[in-house]
């Protein structure tokens, strides 16, 4: 029977981030790790958000996690996505995108409008509220120009102007941190780029000399990286997520060569059924003649007829 994962130890509680050094195994990349900081840090999750945003703490009274985790509860295939909703009614659907998804694009969509469709049926349409879905990753996953932070919109393709402002998807590419904007830089997106980044304690330590509030989210990451618990789940979903990278990776080349012979194997039955279309053109086309040349054989026949019978 699996133990619940108990508060830290007394002896745990001594552990600090000032302490730790070298490689960190499983860092702020990790969706476990991410999700479970965020809803335990008021800080960090504020300052996320803001820094996404591109709005300031006083503008934000009210935070809700709508789907918390629990650590004792989550299993291998669990969706790792951070559902929020501002004070203002804004729906803020955060995810880390760590492998390389072929089909991201349409995943992306039908998550934000699952998020954006967030009323019962029969209710007011003025009760929706507006939804962005924001992607953090390291991969890339469009072929588009590179971008650190990238906003996309609904927009008319000819005039560039706003169908609504309801909806839409933000991309923050951590391999371009270089291109960052000096707005990226008074947003704290930067900053929040290498904390996500940083694969050692002495990043995390001098980033965290930077911020001091965000001291406990450190220490967060180190709580996770050292029960014993808890690195056992994150082993047990980071597998799992390598496996089913690999397994979908293959599968869909597998997908796209099979789908590739079927069209040419197609294209070759279309073009013999073509051929022997345009045979039966020519023989229609030639009985038509025959027959015409019948017609008017009759016709002449029937008038030779007629000038025997007015003789």
């Amino acid at each position: 029977m699996k133990e619940d994962i108990k508060e830290p130890s007394k002896e745990t509680k001594k552990l600090s981030y000032k302490d730790a050094s070298g490689e960190i195994q499983y860092t702020l990349r990790s969706d476990i790790v991410f999700h479970y900081t965020m809803q335990k840090s008021d800080k960090a999750l504020l300052g996320l958000v803001c820094a996404l945003r591109g709005i300031k703490p006083t503008d934000v009274k009210s935070i809700l996690v709508e789907n918390p985790i629990d650590l004792n509860n989550i299993g291998k295939e669990s969706v790792m996505d951070l559902k929020l909703t501002l004070n203002s009614g804004v729906i803020m659907n955060i995810e880390l995108q760590m492998y390389t998804d072929k089909f991201w694009i349409p995943r992306s969509i039908l998550y934000m409008c699952r998020a954006f469709d967030c009323i019962k049926e029969g209710d007011d349409y003025s009760k929706l509220k507006k939804t962005v879905h924001y992607c953090i990753t390291d991969q890339d996953l469009f072929n588009a120009e590179p971008e650190f932070y990238a906003k996309y919109a609904l927009l008319n393709k000819r005039t560039y102007e706003q169908y609504s402002d309801m909806i839409g998807i933000n991309v923050l590419q951590l391999q371009y941190l270089e291109l960052a904007t000096q707005e990226d830089v008074d947003n704290d997106l930067v900053y929040w780029a290498k904390l996500f980044k940083a694969n050692t304690w002495e990043e995390i330590q001098t980033l965290v000399q930077e911020r001091e509030d965000l001291a406990e989210v450190a220490d967060m990451i180190l709580e996770l990286n050292t029960d014993n618990q808890a690195k056992e789940i994150l082993e047990g979903q980071r597998r799992y997520r390598e496996q089913m990278a690999s397994q979908y990776a293959a599968g869909c080349i597998d997908t796209e060569e099979k789908y590739r012979v079927k069209l040419e194997e197609k294209d070759k039955v279309i073009e013999e059924k073509d051929k022997r279309l345009e045979a039966k053109d020519e023989v229609i086309e030639e009985q038509g003649k025959e027959l015409d040349a019948a017609n008017q054989t009759i016709a002449d026949l029937r008038k030779q007829l007629e000038e025997l019978k007015k003789k």
